[in-house]
């Protein structure tokens, strides 16, 4: 790994600086993880403020949500809409209420109550007795107009569970395995939009039948950090504007480019999803670096 001394910003070379930043990442994971003290890194950069881990699977909210969603519902049906509601609100506080709390007589969640009476005053009673804030404060996100945030968020969800036919789809999908962009399509609802989709077809691709889909490993869908990022890497001017379309070609060919020294690393091939969440970090270090902005959130000790 990188040495902790190194000055990741003083690289050069931008693809250099690039797997600099990721191979130190990973180090405060690793290091963090086997019970070193802080602090994890010398970079006062990273030492200051908070980055997302390099592989998403690691966060902290999505190991939640591993735990609460996918290791609960496995394959069944009912993993589509509750990790689209998951996602809405990606807050752990709030999920636990809605999903982590069964009743003591039948065991069922409020979640899943839900599910069978199809009333949302289920789900909107429970966010009313729950402290603000109800959704996360780590990216945007959009609830319905004319309603408090969480309550928008419900609604949105609300109406998505009856315009989507996800059991029927959920029983298509596994007798054959959709692209994973044909998932981000289908996903698609008023007020979810492609972030979004995007982290909810990241927590789904790690459904065993999911892994077999044949763009597990190329696709990704942009959002305005990994595009900056990318143009970083190649050395162009931040917020040159890009065609999704050129700019997943362009991704490709930089995994393709830095797998082999990733393995040298011992990090492993990123599939694209973690390559293009890598870029989005590290454009939130290159800002701070040039003295142009900073990331939303500062590093924590107690958080990831």
């Amino acid at each position: 790994m990188v040495s902790t001394n190194m000055s990741i910003q003083d690289i050069e070379n931008p693809i250099e600086r690039f797997l600099a930043f990721i191979d130190e990442r990973e180090g405060i994971r690793v290091r963090r993880s086997s019970g070193k003290p802080w602090p994890w890194t010398q970079n006062e950069i990273l030492q200051t403020y908070r980055f997302t881990n390099i592989h998403r699977e690691d966060d902290a909210v999505s190991k939640h949500y591993q735990l609460s969603i996918r290791m609960r519902y496995g394959a069944g049906p009912l993993i589509l809409p509750a990790t689209v509601l998951y996602r809405w609100f990606n807050r752990p506080t709030t999920c636990n209420h809605f999903f982590n709390q069964p009743d003591l007589y039948d065991r069922k969640s409020l979640f899943e109550k839900y599910l069978e009476s199809n009333d949302l005053g289920i789900l909107l009673h429970c966010l009313n007795t729950i402290p603000t804030p109800h959704v996360t404060g780590s990216f945007i996100i959009t609830g319905k107009p004319g309603y408090t945030k969480g309550e928008g968020v419900l609604r949105y969800f609300h109406e998505w569970c009856q315009t989507h036919q996800w059991r029927e789809v959920w029983s298509q999908w596994i007798g054959n395995t959709p692209m994973l962009w044909e998932v981000d399509d289908w996903v698609s609802s008023e007020g979810l939009g492609s972030f979004m989709r995007a982290q909810i077809v990241a927590d789904l691709k790690y459904v065993h039948f999911m892994q077999q889909a044949e763009d597990w490993w190329s696709w990704a869908a942009s959002g305005p950090g990994s595009r900056r990022g990318l143009n970083i890497v190649l050395d162009r001017p931040m917020d040159m504007p890009w065609n999704e379309r050129e700019w997943l070609i362009q991704l490709i060919k930089l995994n393709q480019h830095v797998t082999y020294r990733l393995e040298e690393m011992g990090i492993g091939r990123l599939h694209n999803q973690d390559l293009q969440n890598c870029l989005c970090e590290f454009s939130k270090f290159t800002k701070v670096a040039r003295g142009v902005g900073r990331p939303r959130q500062i590093f924590r000790h107690g958080g990831v």
